[in-house]
């Protein structure tokens, strides 16, 4: 485990200084998929890294005390002397929510609840709240971040609901990229044309999301990711499948098929679909030019390191992308 986190503090600060702008990290628990404690990772990053952005994709609220939350990310956000972006979610695993003890089907009503005392916790303002979940006598939480009035907020979005109850509070949505069909990817992306137009949000960045990986050749690539990528399938298929019994509730029930369309996948698959994009600097250029010309995408998120790759292989991904595929988008 130690080992697990020394690579990936080495690959962030690679990034650092490669280029890249942002690094986000993922919070789950009691699974091989993601670690838990962003904050305390974020931390250490600041310390090891001079200009790239730190992220949570995404801090999974409801698990947590909103008022540690707030204090924990304002301290992340003075420590890089402003460099905290706050990715935020409800969070999807059942198996997660039973691990921290919280009722899977309060997940939204608490999504909403903490977020709205973070944030009123960034003010630096007294403030009590009385809520369903939480109950909380006038205090003033210190310290407040650094960056005025907070940290650009992120949420992944799916649902044409979400996505319009995120650009409504001025939070960038996340959408998909990642094992998705590119038709279904630009379906999903004029959904967020329609949110953006209705809610007058136009000003928020467009964030696509994929899986990547470069190597000197497309046969090369797909052959060095396809352990890695097949190590994420299984762990993921295992993270969606619910115990004999349990079905989902209904606040998420729409990833219902989802997961049974997760648990379908084989490496070979998501290979010949274009579920992952995996090949040399102009397949991934091609790719990225998709995005950006047929769905507007701004911002790119990129799926580097999934889990099972080999150290030295993302190390080599990473500059590839760097230096063969990022400066056309500059």
């Amino acid at each position: 485990m130690k080992q697990i986190y020394e690579e990936g503090l080495e690959q962030i600060e690679w990034g650092d200084k490669l280029g890249y702008d942002v690094v986000f990290l993922a919070e789950h628990a009691f699974y091989h998929h993601g670690k838990p404690s962003p904050q305390v990772i974020l931390g250490n990053i600041a310390a090891r890294t001079k200009r790239i952005r730190l992220g949570t994709a995404v801090s999974v609220l409801p698990w947590h005390n909103p008022i540690e939350v707030a204090q924990d990310y304002a301290t992340v956000d003075l420590l890089s002397d402003g460099r905290l972006d706050f990715g935020v979610g409800r969070g999807l695993f059942k198996g997660e929510f039973d691990g921290y003890g919280v009722p899977w089907g309060e997940a939204d009503e608490r999504f909403n609840e903490s977020l709205d005392i973070i944030l009123k916790a960034w003010t630096g303002e007294p403030f009590s709240y009385d809520g369903k979940f939480f109950k909380i006598p006038e205090v003033t939480v210190m310290p407040r971040p650094l960056q005025e009035p907070h940290p650009p907020l992120w949420q992944p979005c799916l649902s044409p609901s979400t996505m319009e109850k995120a650009l409504r509070r001025g939070i960038t949505p996340i959408l998909g990229a990642s094992l998705t069909p590119l038709a279904d990817l630009k379906q999903l992306f004029g959904r967020l044309d329609a949110a953006m137009k209705k809610t007058g949000r136009t000003d928020l960045p467009r964030v696509g999301h994929p899986f990547i990986y470069v190597s000197d050749t497309t046969k090369k690539a797909q052959t060095e990711a396809r352990q890695g990528m097949q190590w994420f399938l299984d762990d993921f298929a295992m993270m969606f499948t619910l115990p004999a019994g349990e079905t989902w509730p209904e606040t998420y029930q729409f990833f219902e098929p989802w997961a049974e369309y997760i648990r379908s996948l084989t490496y070979d698959k998501v290979i010949e679909e274009d579920l992952v994009w995996f090949g040399d600097p102009e397949t991934i250029r091609h790719r990225i030019r998709w995005l950006r010309d047929e769905c507007k995408v701004s911002h790119v998120l990129l799926f580097m390191n999934f889990g099972g790759m080999e150290h030295d292989k993302v190390m080599k991904s990473m500059e590839l992308f760097a230096t063969k595929v990022m400066p056309e988008f500059r």
